[in-house]
């Protein structure tokens, strides 16, 4: 078989479990098409020798949602080998924002995750759904992206300044649902939530996802159990639970559930 590209002598690691090899790597039209001892012509050739030939690495918790805007490789995790990027994590997402609220949407990821507020000021939101992220996202990317959408924009974009004030009523949880769904039809990963109460914004005010209860949380996760598809995220601050956390919201949603905590010790 003639190649595009021909990798030769690397040191295989496949992601499979299995222990490395040695070998060669032959890709055509953009695929893998044969690992082994290869002999076919290829239009180029890399040497890999001492190297280590492996599957790009995913970074599964990272905030490049204001960023992937201006650098599609995600700098600097494509720099260490990665090659997807998760983010929309801790609730936190650009999407849904409505149009005088971009500023207020930034500041709760800029307080939350040490971005300033200097960088984010200069982002264009050519976008306010969340289906019109991703699209504006998808012409631009040089990495795999799964976005996650984020509790907290959801819950501002709904019921704006009073999403850091009280519960939601049944019709806000209503209109939460509705975005929800279009993100995920659109393409999104899933949902992300955040119960860490060491989440606040500028002001000190514990940022929306956390003025949320059970009842508005299990709502939005149905969305993901009535389309079969995505999954939850969420951070929390926990001593004991974690087990029964994830598993009672995975019992609910029917749904693979993802618990990032720091666990605290007595």
């Amino acid at each position: 078989m003639a190649y595009d590209l021909l990798i030769r002598n690397g040191r295989i690691v496949d992601g499979s479990g299995m222990p490395a090899f040695r070998g060669d790597i032959g890709v055509k039209d953009g695929k893998i098409a044969e690992i082994g001892k290869l002999s076919g012509p290829a239009t180029r050739t890399i040497d890999a020798e001492g190297r280590v030939v492996a599957p790009g690495f995913i970074d599964n918790h990272c905030h490049y949602d204001a960023q992937v805007t201006w650098d599609p490789l995600c700098s600097f995790s494509c720099d260490h080998g990665a090659t997807s990027v998760i983010f929309g994590n801790c609730s936190l997402s650009l999407a849904p924002v409505r149009k005088g609220s971009e500023r207020r949407l930034s500041e709760f990821l800029s307080y939350v995750e040490a971005i300033p507020m200097e960088v984010l000021d200069t982002l264009e939101f050519t976008w306010e759904t969340f289906p019109e992220y991703l699209d504006q996202m998808d012409h631009h990317l040089g990495v795999n992206v799964g976005n996650l959408i984020g509790h907290t924009a959801v819950r501002y974009y709904v019921m704006d300044d009073d999403c850091q004030k009280r519960t939601a009523t049944d019709e806000e949880i209503r209109q939460m649902q509705g975005l929800v769904r279009d993100g995920m039809k659109a393409g999104a990963l899933g949902l992300s939530v955040s119960r860490n109460q060491g989440h606040f914004d500028p002001q000190g005010v514990h940022i929306p996802a956390i003025w949320a209860d059970e009842k508005e949380i299990f709502a939005l996760g149905e969305v993901l159990r009535d389309l079969g598809t995505g999954l939850t995220l969420t951070f929390t601050f926990i001593d004991v639970g974690t087990k029964y956390v994830r598993l009672t919201i995975t019992d609910a949603l029917g749904r693979v559930t993802t618990v990032e905590h720091n666990v605290v010790v007595h």
